[in-house]
């Protein structure tokens, strides 16, 4: 599974670090004050992925709403 996300680079640095902590590959492409993020994650069972996948969007969306109020 992959998700990629771009923003503002404080944002990105937020989901980098909360991306490394699931056990997620990260690559970050730098632009200026923006940046892309592309986080990968390989499971070999679905319901296992799923869930990871699930606790990665909810961190991710946490970090949002903290920036975004």
């Amino acid at each position: 599974m992959e998700v990629r996300w771009s923003g503002p680079m404080v944002v990105t640095r937020e989901l980098e670090a909360i991306a490394k902590t699931h056990g997620c590959g990260v690559r970050l492409e730098e632009n200026g004050a923006e940046a892309t993020i592309t986080v990968t994650l390989s499971e070999g069972d679905l319901q296992l992925l799923r869930d990871r996948v699930d606790a990665l969007l909810v961190a991710f969306g946490e970090v949002e709403e903290h920036h975004n109020g």
